[in-house]
């Protein structure tokens, strides 16, 4: 991967709010609950987060991976091979990299069979591009802050695509709805 490819990549997933900060993205995705987590965010029914605990262990690790391919991975038409596991839960270098960007395709691909079989729409459209720099960046330290977001990037993210800004208004309103009519609290 060239050092693009790894830029967009790591923009993708600071458009991700996960759970944990981001400080080292091999030992930061080693247990696959970051991974789940993305997952979750773009397709919230598919994943039970709570299936996926942090863990220290390569066992706990690799159970949490073996989770995610047979049940979700499996469902999207793509798994990861045995090498590819044993490389994310050894931290290896560039092994999370990998993945991640052969799950951004993969999830860009579920939605587009999604949207062709009517399924509902649940889902975050997975971005890349046009963003500012990443938190995983290997130009700038550990230690930066957050990038500042530009609200133009995410409909720069969806235009690269093939979703024109139509179609994102179309996916924003439908999720407005949806929260003002799933979400409704109990009166108290």
């Amino acid at each position: 991967m060239d050092d693009d490819e790894l830029q967009r990549i790591y923009t993708w997933v600071d458009e991700v709010p996960l759970t944990r900060p981001k400080r080292n993205i091999a030992r930061d995705f080693a247990d696959g609950v970051l991974t789940a987590e993305i997952v979750h965010h773009y397709f919230p029914r598919m994943i039970e987060i709570h299936n996926y605990p942090a863990a220290n262990s390569y066992a706990q690790k690799m159970y949490n991976w073996n989770t995610l391919n047979a049940k979700v991975f499996k469902k999207m038409g793509w798994q990861l091979r045995q090498d590819e596991l044993d490389n994310i839960c050894n931290c290896q270098p560039m092994a999370v990299e990998k993945m991640l960007k052969q799950l951004q395709g993969r999830l860009a691909k579920f939605g587009q069979k999604k949207d062709h079989e009517g399924g509902e729409m649940e889902r975050q459209q997975p971005q890349g591009g046009g963003a500012p720099a990443s938190a995983y960046t290997r130009a700038t330290p550990r230690s930066a802050a957050a990038p500042a977001r530009h609200a133009a990037a995410p409909v720069a993210g969806f235009a690269q695509m093939g979703l024109g800004d139509g179609r994102v208004q179309e996916l924003m309103a439908e999720k407005d709805h949806n929260i003002r009519y799933t979400y409704r609290p109990n009166p108290a």
